[in-house]
Order: structure tokens, then sequence, then C-alpha cells
């Protein structure tokens, strides 16, 4: 059994029944803050992207987008917030209810992949074959941001904790990557005061 019990989908579903907890409504401060230091091409793909605002951050910088999530209501609201936008912006968005731990089934080969929390919800296990995945989707010179907890709380149902030693393990020069930044973060919700974090940039050498 995985860290969100024996149905994770069914509790992501209960999240976002109300506003989820990481919802800030506008994208973490740490993941603009690396895309800026390391700035991305597209096509992008934003793994776990709730209700949108990191692939809308992005389609505003002028970039296409596609946002996947398993949570339907998720998508439904990141739609919604399309449907608001300006043409210009909106036609470089797509979202799409997909599983985000197989982002090469999603067909298209990327030059950036965004994940702001999701890997810190995968065990291992779950880690492993993600990270095998995204070799898949990327294309070579393609890269990987990520923006995950790096603390462990004593709890059920929460992120685990992603540290620079695991980072620099599974995204090694004898993997097939090349680390362009690991570096202290803080991660923001509208429920409690920002924790740790870690946030990277990877690329993908072959």
């Amino acid at each position: 059994m995985g860290r969100f019990g024996p149905d994770p989908h069914a509790f992501f579903d209960s999240v976002y029944r109300e506003k989820a907890p990481w919802d800030i409504g506008q994208p973490q401060p740490a993941m603009v803050a690396l895309l800026e230091d390391f700035p991305p091409q597209g096509p992008i793909l934003d793994v776990g992207c709730g209700s949108g605002d990191l692939a809308i951050h992005l389609a505003k910088l002028g970039h296409e987008v596609i946002g996947i999530d398993f949570v339907e209501a998720a998508i439904a609201e990141a739609k919604g917030k399309r449907e608001h936008l300006p043409p210009d912006v909106a036609h470089l968005l797509r979202f799409e209810v997909a599983d985000a731990k197989q982002p090469s089934l999603i067909g298209t080969h990327f030059r950036a992949i965004v994940d702001s929390g999701f890997l810190h919800l995968l065990d291992e296990e779950e880690t492993d074959a993600f990270v095998a995945d995204l070799a898949k989707a990327l294309v070579v010179g393609g890269r990987y941001y990520l923006h995950e907890f790096a603390v462990e709380f004593a709890a059920e149902n929460v992120p685990r904790k992603v540290t620079e030693d695991e980072l620099r393990s599974r995204f090694a020069e004898s993997q097939g990557w090349r680390i362009m930044d690991i570096r202290t973060a803080t991660f923001h919700s509208r429920v409690a005061p920002p924790v740790e974090a870690i946030a990277a940039c990877v690329e993908r050498m072959k």
C-alpha cells in the first residue's frame, strides 16, 4: 500500500472536492525562480498539473504546454481557467486527464517537463519507473524541472522527503543525465507555513 492508502485516486478525488491545500492561486515561487534561471523550451509537459497555474504561467511566457493530472476535478478546474485567458495564450495550452507517472504515453517528445510537487508523492518503486519513463518522454537535451518537499512528516497521506543525495544518484551522468542545478527552496500552501523543499533542473544527455 502506498503513501496515500489503497486507492490514491480516491484520496486525491476527495481532496479536490474543495480547494486543494497546495493550490495557492499562482505557481510555486521556487519553481518560477528555477525556470527564470534555466529557461525552458517548448513543448512542455506539466506532470501532476493540478488546477493549472504553472502551465498557465508557462503559456503566458509563450510556450506550448500540456498539463496532465489523474484527478478529473483538477483538470476541469484548469480548463475553466483556460477559458478566461486571452486567445493567444489559451491556444498554447492543453489539459488532459492522464497518468502523470507515465509521461511517455502522451505521445509527444518534450523539450521540458515540469514537476511542482509530483515526485514527492511517489514511493521508491514508483519513482524508479517514473524516472525511467521521463527519459522516454524527453528529447536529448530536454530538461526536467522539479520542486519537492525536503522534509519528512510523521503523518499519513503526506508527501515524502526528497534529498539532494537521492537526486544526485537518480540523475547521475552514468544514468544519462546532467544536473544543471540543485537548490534549497520552500513549498507554500494555503493551510500551513512554508515547508523545506528542494528544487532542481536536470538535462537528459542520451
